[in-house]
């Protein structure tokens, strides 16, 4: 098993449906590849149990059908497996991955329009495209302090924030910050999709203080990928709140996701 280099098996991050997790960036951070019947499987470390490296979605092959775990089946994967006859082990819901019109955040509508207007007429702003690594340290730092919980990835979370914080350039990572009073008070990251007229909202944090600000940083980050057309905010990641936080942005589609372990064929 190898690590993932997205310039060394760019040919494997193509054949991936587009999702948060296959882009490129994220796969470098946390993919491995290795052979199986002549397929070259990208695989991951779950998280819960990290001796298991399941394929983070469904195989090409149907020889790797059978004895296989898969982190992101879909309903449509279950469905060709029951085809198939193989047997279904586990097959356990993981969440939903949540998908949005870049021109719905640009030209916001509702309650999303209403906060982003809260934030604008109750705060004297700057935005800015480029920050220190300090002070997105600090600010980072101050919005972990807010945090009353954390779940189970949250770890994950923190560590992939680190290592897109030390890859800015390389990924070419579109950045905006917004700063009030000389502080830094949220900041968006986000990253285009290759080959595709899509892009990844990376993240977004925000002083919780400031109303209509994580609003207002969607709808200018969105800004800076007008010319792409749709986005995914990743999962909800375990947590419940998150998960009605990305419902109220209004995704124009979700995909559920499920935990898929086969066993053989059966007679």
């Amino acid at each position: 098993m190898k690590k993932f280099v997205s310039n060394k098996h760019s040919k494997l991050q193509k054949n991936l449906p587009f999702s948060y997790f296959s882009t490129n960036l994220y796969l470098d951070f946390s993919a491995y590849v290795f052979d199986r019947n002549g397929e070259h499987l990208v695989v991951w470390q779950d998280i819960l149990y990290p001796n298991e490296f399941p394929c983070i979605f469904m195989p090409k092959k149907k020889e790797n059908w059978t004895r296989c775990s898969v982190a992101l089946a879909t309903k449509e994967d279950i469905e060709t497996i029951e085809k198939e006859n193989i047997e279904i082990l586990v097959n356990k819901p993981v969440g939903n991955e949540f998908f949005y019109s870049t021109e719905n955040f640009i030209n916001p509508k509702g309650s999303f329009k209403n906060r982003v207007k809260q934030f604008v007429s109750n705060y004297e702003y700057l935005l800015i495209y480029n920050c220190d690594k300090k002070r997105i340290i600090e600010f980072y730092n101050f919005w972990k302090s807010q945090r009353k919980h954390e779940n189970i990835t949250f770890e994950e979370s923190e560590a992939f924030f680190n290592f897109c914080l030390n890859n800015l350039d390389k990924y070419d990572i579109k950045q905006v910050y917004v700063e009030v009073k000389n502080k830094i008070v949220g900041l968006a990251w986000g990253s285009n999709f290759p080959g595709s007229n899509n892009w990844i909202g990376l993240h977004l944090k925000v002083n919780y203080q400031h109303k209509g600000l994580s609003r207002f940083l969607h709808h200018e980050r969105a800004k800076i990928f007008e010319k792409y057309k749709e986005f995914s905010l990743c999962t909800e990641v375990y947590d419940k709140g998150i998960d009605k936080y990305k419902e109220e942005l209004g995704p124009i589609y979700k995909k559920a996701y499920y935990y898929l372990l086969t066993g053989e064929k059966k007679d």
